[in-house]
């Protein structure tokens, strides 16, 4: 089944087969022209990684649920604590230190969401909905 990959910069392209994902998703850059990806199936879900590296942010959007989800480290990557922000091209994003992946957990996840299958049992998903639902400052 193709899936619908779009990054900062390019035109989004249909994919069929899962290395095509991997270069560019080893190609982004938390700095630079491409900072971020997305990865979207038929019925509007998708995947999207926000940096690049060891500075990723994970994110997940269950259309028929409804639900948007942050992927975090149950024993974190990082040693710091407190909030942490990326800033790409898709804006500044406030996240915990828990929340920041390494590019192969991204790959991992990509590649569960592309092949329909369980995500890797060291990624947990925070419900993130409430910040899509809250209504936009005047």
């Amino acid at each position: 089944m193709a899936m619908i990959m779009k990054m900062e910069n390019k035109e989004p392209v249909k994919v069929e087969n899962f290395s095509r994902i991997e270069k560019y998703l080893r190609s982004l850059k938390s700095y630079g022209p491409c900072s971020y990806a997305i990865l979207e199936n038929g019925d509007g879900s998708y995947i999207q990684v926000a940096g690049g590296r060891v500075t990723c942010v994970l994110e997940l959007r269950e259309k028929q649920e409804g639900r948007h989800l942050r992927a975090y480290l149950p024993i974190p990557h990082v040693c710091y604590t407190g909030e942490q922000t990326v800033m790409c091209g898709a804006g500044n994003i406030t996240m915990q230190p828990d929340e920041i992946l390494f590019i192969d957990d991204v790959v991992s996840a990509f590649r569960a969401f592309f092949e329909q299958t369980s995500f890797p049992s060291n990624i947990k998903w925070r419900d993130m909905s409430h910040v899509l639902d809250a209504p936009s400052p005047p």
